[in-house]
């Protein structure tokens, strides 16, 4: 289950059809973000403020189930409720999730500051492909509004982290790739921006330091109408960017 960027599902060796794959695919991202849930919670989720129906919920499940499929080992990715030794609902053991696994990398990374800790910061963003749950209806996955929320924010953590740390260790070109990576989930985070503006001031690159600049103030420009660069952001550029010379 890919949820850190546009949401997709691989590795299935069922078949659904077209008109019923999205409220499956939804299915599944919840299942894989709340393991063990029942069929009210389900029903909440997938339905909200409407009253559940059993006939729906079963044919959306199985539909699912089929479309998933089994793994090498012929064990469902989807068990039967009546198979998980609690009759709650949770993809099978062997479902993975990038989430999961950017947690894993995560925890280890920031507990860790050599570069075996680098290393799996890394790792961690390089499952980053977009802002997560991308391409989703924007009439359902209201549930997922918080997680959405705490991966942006968990993604963007680890980015201004690993690039801080490469920075301080002479590495620009990590330093630059780790905060774009952060920048790929949330392009208008300027402490994100700041980082890129010092890596390049660091290189000594002045003109990929106007140009991130200008970047930055194209992006602001197409929110809401338009915002203000952060003022910590603009003080940051006056101090980076050389002045302009002055004749008398």
């Amino acid at each position: 289950m890919l949820l850190l960027g546009p949401i997709n599902i691989a590795g299935t060796t069922g078949r659904i059809d077209s008109s019923r794959k999205r409220i499956g695919t939804e299915l599944v991202a919840f299942l894989a973000l709340n393991p063990g849930v029942d069929h009210h919670a389900i029903d909440d989720a997938l339905w909200p403020g409407r009253i559940g129906n059993k006939d729906r919920r079963n044919q959306v499940i199985s539909r699912t189930r089929s479309w998933l499929g089994t793994d090498t080992d012929g064990k469902p990715h989807f068990p039967r409720v009546h198979d998980t030794g609690d009759n709650r609902y949770r993809l099978g053991s062997h479902t993975a999730c990038d989430w999961t696994r950017f947690q894993k990398h995560t925890r280890k990374g920031l507990a860790d500051h050599t570069e075996d800790g680098d290393l799996a910061l890394r790792r961690a963003l390089a499952l980053v492909r977009g802002r997560p749950f991308t391409g989703i209806d924007p009439g359902r996955y209201a549930w997922a509004e918080p997680a959405i929320e705490e991966m942006v924010s968990a993604i963007t953590h680890v980015a201004y982290e690993l690039s801080t740390r490469r920075r301080e260790a002479g590495d620009v070109p990590a330093a630059l790739w780790a905060a774009r990576r952060g920048l790929l989930a949330a392009e208008e985070n300027e402490t994100l921006h700041r980082q890129v503006f010092l890596a390049h001031h660091a290189a000594g690159d002045i003109g990929a330091l106007r140009q991130a600049a200008a970047t930055l103030t194209n992006i602001n420009e197409q929110l809401g109408g338009g915002v203000d660069m952060d003022a910590e952001t603009a003080e940051l550029l006056r101090n980076l960017l050389p002045r302009p010379l002055t004749t008398r």
